[in-house]
């Protein structure tokens, strides 16, 4: 549980190649083939996609085994779907089963839902379940990107008390131009539904099991992430979302939503320029929020309205009325465009509220200190402790505020300065390194590391500059120097790992340009450290 968005993809990459490369085809499906009907195919089997375009895929009746999964990946080069029909690929009446789009080397998403003119991008539908789905790109829906859920209908099957959809992994997927949700999981109807067949009110299935994780998500009409109905181990991490909500519809705005009837976990993400909520919490239960970057929540959307408020984080009441707990802990909230977080519910209690860094509040002019943390109509209870709360992200002491890189340098006030929550303790940063380091843990979503004192340099960001930033590993550093010498370069990932090899590099006074090239390295987050005889400067790159 523990993995960064890097590390994770480094590691599952690795894996699921490797598992691609080995996998012998039990079966081979041609592009003009669009129906996978069971038929023959045992637990275990591997079923082969050949490459090329596709009208849609609808699969159906595969039953594999816990120990024994079917297998559905492509071979030969990517598989493209682009169709006018209702989905791009459908799972009906399925358990334990992959969709994994890693069955070549050089196609990080080999299977890809381009374009779904009437419909969602893939559809976890007709009680199926134990479902995983990877290295998949989906775009170009009508409708959501990826639907997990069987509605319920008058014939009662998929009901809370006959089905729940168990095991649901989606990860490692990048969905983008969606014209609903990226994700929606599980039921919004908690509650009950009206069947208007047969005028009755039923509940929807529970969905139980659910890992989302190391996706990308960009560019969603609605929510990025949506899970309702989701009581039973669900975590929701590692997932960089951008740009959701462009529709501005009310009541579908925010990057991630715990629905109604969800108990979920939300750590380790990233949530920037969004229109809705950085991250709407309606569910009950014990809720853990931690390590999550939100940038610019909500400030594009109507940004002369005052009144149309957004929040980093808003919590609300479950729909049920259920009790909630939620713990608010080492989150990094910059630029949302009303407050950093707002509680605006009756329904919780002993709330924890620690070592979180909010900055820049919209509404800071008109509700003061409120703006960082606001409970006006809440009868909520908040134990806070050691939060850092200011309106001027350059005074914290990050790597550099100016282009959104909100590490922290060694000398910040946020370094340290944490509070020992005990049992509460989260023991891990955004980027997955130990916490805490040399002391006690800091605030907010980094733990700065004894690499980061080693190259520390706070007159980087007006000294050197690497562009393109993110690179797919080629880049130019420019960098401007007082006298003539010789540079050492090296290059160190997160945890502090050296992963390349020493460059040395002759410059000049004046302006020098250099032409980098890290195309063997692996996509992530990568720190260049360039020392000269009398100065050491910092950087961070990042490869895609």
């Amino acid at each position: 549980m523990k993995l960064s968005v890097w590390s994770s993809v480094l590691l599952l990459c690795c894996l699921l190649a490797n598992i691609g490369v080995r996998s012998q085809c039990t079966h081979s499906i041609a592009p003009d083939q669009t129906d996978i009907n069971g038929a023959g195919i045992a637990a275990g089997d591997t079923i082969c996609l050949l490459a090329g375009s596709k009208n849609y895929l609808h699969i159906s009746h595969l039953v594999g085994s816990a120990a024994k999964p079917i297998v559905i990946i492509n071979r030969g080069g990517a598989v493209k779907i682009e169709t006018n029909h209702f989905f791009g690929i459908k799972f009906s009446h399925c358990q334990h089963v992959k969709l994994l789009g890693n069955g070549n080397m050089g196609n990080e998403y080999g299977i890809q839902v381009l374009k779904v003119e009437n419909g969602a991008g893939i559809s976890v539908d007709e009680m199926s379940k134990e479902i995983e789905i990877a290295h998949v790109e989906v775009a170009h829906t009508k409708v959501g990107g990826i639907y997990a859920k069987t509605d319920p209908d008058c014939t009662f099957a998929a009901t809370r008390e006959k089905f729940t959809l168990t095991g649901l992994t989606i990860h490692h997927c990048y969905i983008h131009d969606i014209g609903d949700e990226g994700m929606y999981i599980g039921s919004s109807k908690y509650t009950g539904q009206h069947l208007t067949d047969c005028d009755t009110i039923v509940l929807p299935h529970l969905i139980h099991n659910v890992r989302i994780h190391d996706n990308i998500v960009e560019r969603t009409g609605w929510d990025g992430i949506q899970v309702s109905s989701s009581p039973v181990d669900c975590y929701i991490y590692n997932n960089i979302i951008h740009h959701d909500s462009y529709r501005e519809t009310p009541n579908q705005m925010s990057g991630i939503l715990i629905g109604g009837g969800s108990d979920c976990d939300c750590y380790n993400n990233q949530i920037v320029d969004g229109k809705g909520d950085g991250i709407d919490v309606f569910g009950y239960g014990e809720m853990k929020f931690y390590n999550n970057l939100i940038i610019r929540a909500g400030a594009s959307y109507q940004p002369n309205v005052n009144t149309a408020y957004r929040h980093g984080i808003f919590v609300g009441n479950a729909p049920d009325s259920a009790a909630a707990r939620i713990k608010i802990m080492h989150n990094t909230i910059i630029s949302p465009k009303s407050t950093g977080v707002r509680f605006f519910n009756t329904n919780t209690s002993n709330n924890l509220f620690f070592n979180n860094i909010i900055s820049n509040p919209g509404s800071y002019g008109t509700m003061g200190n409120n703006a960082y943390l606001n409970t006006d109509g809440s009868n909520a209870t908040i134990n806070g402790k050691q939060n850092i709360f200011t309106e001027h992200p350059e005074v914290i002491g990050f790597v550099n505020a100016g282009n959104d890189e909100y590490d922290l340098l060694p000398g910040s006030r946020a370094v340290n300065a944490g509070f020992n929550a005990g049992l509460n303790n989260v023991g891990f940063d955004i980027l997955d390194r130990h916490r805490p380091h040399n002391g006690a843990s800091d605030i907010g979503a980094y733990e700065c590391q004894a690499v980061d004192a080693e190259l520390q340099e706070t007159e980087t960001q007006n000294i050197a500059n690497l562009h393109p930033n993110p690179s797919n590993g080629k880049f130019w550093l420019n960098i401007v120097m007082q006298s003539s010498g010789r540079f050492t370069i090296r290059v160190f990932n997160p945890k502090g790992m050296e992963v390349a090899p020493l460059l040395y590099l002759d410059y000049v006074s004046g302006i020098n340009s250099f032409e980098m090239n890290f195309t063997g390295l692996e996509k992530g987050i990568y720190f260049l450290m360039i020392q000269s005889e009398n100065k050491t400067i910092r950087t961070k790159f990042i490869l895609d």
